[in-house]
């Protein structure tokens, strides 16, 4: 099963595939190349996701050559991402022969990077300028990469549609007679919304969703560069193209009604728009370090939605009950089964333990977090916006992105942790850190604080101790020793302990026993046990209303 599709039982021509046929040099069309199917990566002979072309001669230092094919593209029935459904709906996604890029390997060797298809990984192309010319029935609305000037054939019943798109590493369009066009404009930049009409409902948030992450970049890391953006909502029996990223077009997915306390909705269109920065133009190869790509992207969704609907109810606000976009972050994180099954920077085909959603998303958008913590938000932004910067139009790697760190604040985060080792253990490392107050005890003449620190991720914290006289005292827990004792004169009463006071180590997996109280406060479950009471008050009368 595959998004809830049996693929076993498909029928022949319901799947769907690309046929190569003579590639040639340009100026020269009677001499096919030599051409084979090769497998760098698993060796499975039945794969056919790779072409190999021999050139007659090298190219050399400041030479080109031009190279032609004929190719078949035969859409299948949805499984997901490209396909169609019923009612002439068409998405053409990954849907013709990409060039691989070429660049150096981790030896300092030119060759190329160009690896077979894996369900669980993205793509990888290289920047290029389309020009596409796409001749459709008129009933057909369009929305594609890049920006589109449409003639009527009037005669034949046809439209024919031009469509330019610049420094981009791929090209898709999707077709649907039933969409309504809504547009809109951001300082220059048009935004076109294609969307079913029984989604109408939804379009404003969309607009406002996209305008806000693109407030949000221009301000911290840098502005739009491409000349439009279209989101579509696919739908619902096109679903499976839903939920995905290509440069200048975006598809999310909706439903006739959602409450505008709950902003799933506008969360997956900025996560969706993210991506043009980071695969877009910021275009990190998601097959070999995917956390470059929806890790970040994760981390932007989680501060835009959070910087617009408040970090305690950016996701939901509803009945009294609430949640941020960071906070679901940190669950899916916190809440994996086991925290150490593996490194989160290793070649998406790797993952195949699972928790790649928790590790690659969750826990990326966590070490950035925690990375902006420790150094503050006004340098996290200018890392952010000097990586941007450095590396647009280009393919940085994790050592890229790791210099850009080390060019703003230097060799050290903070304390005594290197940014190297920082890095080391939470991007490499399989650690994870909870650290904790285990109680207090009075001993010959002082009052001493014991304290823990679980796993073996090592991040310097703070401690902070408040005594009954308002004063304060404040630590560091720089060493690598797994507990740690603070002693305090027994004529001070503590009246509280708290490590990480800020937050900044949004890492620890455990934020509730990060502090301990003299006198335990009963407001948290006595708020919960009042905001129960009166949801369950507001149901019953419902009920006795519609009785």
């Amino acid at each position: 099963m595959i998004f809830g599709s049996d693929i076993t039982k498909r029928s022949a021509n319901e799947w769907g595939y690309i046929s190569i046929s003579k590639p040639r040099l340009v100026g020269n069309e009677t001499d096919t190349l030599i051409w084979k199917y090769i497998q760098p990566d698993d060796g499975n002979k039945g794969d056919e996701s790779v072409l190999q072309m021999i050139l007659p001669q090298p190219v050399l230092p400041g030479e080109s050559v031009s190279i032609s094919m004929d190719f078949i593209s035969k859409l299948p029935k949805f499984i997901a991402r490209a396909g169609y459904s019923r009612d002439d709906y068409y998405a053409f996604l990954h849907w013709f022969p990409q060039l691989g890029v070429f660049e150096k390997n981790k030896n300092g060797q030119w060759e190329w990077n160009c690896h077979q298809f894996f369900r669980q990984t993205e793509f990888f192309a290289d920047f290029a300028n389309y020009e596409v010319k796409l001749t459709l029935p008129q009933h057909l609305v369009v929305g594609a990469s890049g920006c589109i000037t449409k003639t009527l054939d009037v005669t034949n019943k046809k439209q024919i549609l031009n469509i330019k798109a610049d420094d981009v590493i791929d090209f898709a369009w999707i077709a649907y007679p039933h969409f309504v066009e809504h547009r809109s404009d951001w300082k220059g930049v048009e935004i076109k919304l294609l969307i079913p009409p029984e989604h109408g409902a939804m379009a404003d948030r969309y607009l406002n969703a996209l305008k806000n992450a693109l407030d949000f970049f221009e301000e911290k890391i840098g502005k739009y560069p491409y000349p439009s953006i279209t989101l579509v909502d696919p739908p619902m029996h096109g679903l499976g193209s839903g939920f995905m990223e290509y440069p200048m077009l975006i598809t999310c997915a909706s439903f006739y009604y959602v409450p505008k306390s709950i902003r799933t909705i506008e969360s997956l269109a900025v996560h969706e728009f993210s991506h043009q920065f980071f695969m877009a133009i910021l275009a990190s190869n998601e097959k070999e370090e995917a956390w470059m790509d929806e890790g970040f992207v994760n981390f932007f969704e989680d501060e835009i939605m959070d910087y617009y609907g408040g970090r305690k109810s950016s996701m939901f606000d509803i009945f009294g009950y609430n949640s941020g976009n960071m906070e679901r972050s940190r669950s899916e994180y916190t809440s994996l089964p086991l925290k150490e099954v593996g490194p989160l920077a290793r070649p998406g085909w790797e993952f195949d333990e699972g928790h790649y959603k928790g590790l690659v998303y969750a826990k990326t958008s966590l070490v950035l977090q925690t990375l902006k913590g420790l150094v503050g938000e006004k340098s996290f932004y200018l890392i952010m916006r000097h990586y941007y910067d450095t590396f647009k139009f280009k393919h940085p790697k994790e050592k890229d992105f790791i210099q850009s760190v080390k060019d703003i604040i230097g060799d050290t985060l903070i304390m005594n942790l290197k940014v190297d080792d920082f890095f080391v253990q939470t991007l490499h490392g399989t650690g994870y850190c909870d650290y904790l107050v285990e109680g207090i005890e009075e001993s010959n003449n002082q009052n001493v604080v014991w304290l823990k620190r679980n796993g073996s991720l090592i991040i310097p914290v703070e401690i902070k101790v408040n005594f009954e006289d308002n004063s304060i005292h404040l630590f560091e827990w720089v060493d690598k020793i797994e507990t740690l004792q603070i002693s305090v004169p027994r004529n001070k009463k503590i009246k509280s302990v708290i490590i990480d006071p800020d937050h900044k180590v949004y890492l620890d997996i455990n934020f509730n026993n990060n502090s301990f109280i003299q006198k335990t406060s009963k407001r948290p479950p006595t708020n919960y046990a009042i905001k129960s009471m009166t949801w369950l008050q507001h149901l019953l009368q419902t009920i006795n209303f519609l009785i």
